[in-house]
């Protein structure tokens, strides 16, 4: 911290080298203050109005109440149902992570080559919200914050030379695939659940992100949300008489 003395000394810089001495422009630099501060304070208006308008349609949108369930606000879910549209143009999971620039390649052999990079695919406005929006939510106390740090136990060994663990930014593109695969199971599966609903009739409330039954799925206690592939079975007839 700065010493009073030191303190003082900048306060005594500042009124001698910031602003000007000549009273000729003082009043249009006035002017030109009060003008930007208005200004300022029309945009945090226009911003405020905005944001207020977003969040009332996302209240009214099954779409947005899921995507607002896993804690993200409501101008990134905006910017995610605004680019990725119906879940329903996505045949899966992988090919929405390959649309949004979330599904990252691997190169690795041995010791000495091991390297993970974005795919070329998604804009780079969606890739930057999906970066603030999983470290918004690893920074909170979350199920996926969790399961960040027993991944990171698990796959990312201790540098010997260093002693601090690497690969942690791999991690977090693990993470941020499996928050996609789970908003794309709930979002898909109310669209079936719409797809099903008589005209005229209320349609049942969409299934919300459900933190609970997340920290169950991931201790191995409840069964996952997707629809798993049905097993062929073999039919043994019998051998015929001779």
């Amino acid at each position: 911290m700065l010493s009073d003395t030191k303190l003082l000394d900048l306060q005594r810089l500042a009124a001698s080298s910031i602003g000007t001495k000549d009273m000729q422009r003082k009043p249009g630099l006035l002017i030109e203050q009060t003008q930007l501060i208005r200004e300022l304070h029309l945009l945090q208006e226009h911003m405020v109005q905005l944001e207020t308008e977003i969040t009332s349609i996302l209240e009214q949108s099954r779409e947005g109440q899921i995507v607002q369930s896993f804690g993200i606000g409501p101008l990134q879910t905006a910017t995610l149902l605004a680019a990725i549209g119906s879940s329903e143009s996505f045949p899966n999971a992988g090919s929405l992570k390959s649309y949004g620039g979330w599904s990252p390649t691997e190169k690795q052999s041995g010791l000495t080559l091991h390297s993970t990079r974005q795919t070329r695919g998604g804009t780079r406005m969606m890739k930057q919200m999906k970066q603030l929006i999983v470290t918004g939510l690893m920074s909170r106390d979350t199920e996926w914050a969790k399961r960040d740090v027993r991944l990171v136990q698990a796959k990312c060994p201790v540098d010997p030379r260093t002693g601090v663990r690497s690969g942690k930014v791999r991690m977090i593109g693990r993470v941020a695939g499996q928050l996609i695969e789970t908003m794309y199971a709930l979002l898909t599966t109310d669209a079936e659940v719409l797809s099903k609903v008589p005209a005229g009739k209320e349609p049942p409330p969409p299934l919300l992100y459900d933190p609970e039954r997340h920290r169950r799925h991931r201790e191995g206690h409840d069964e996952p949300l997707k629809v798993s592939a049905r097993r062929s079975v073999l039919t043994l007839l019998p051998h015929r008489s001779e």
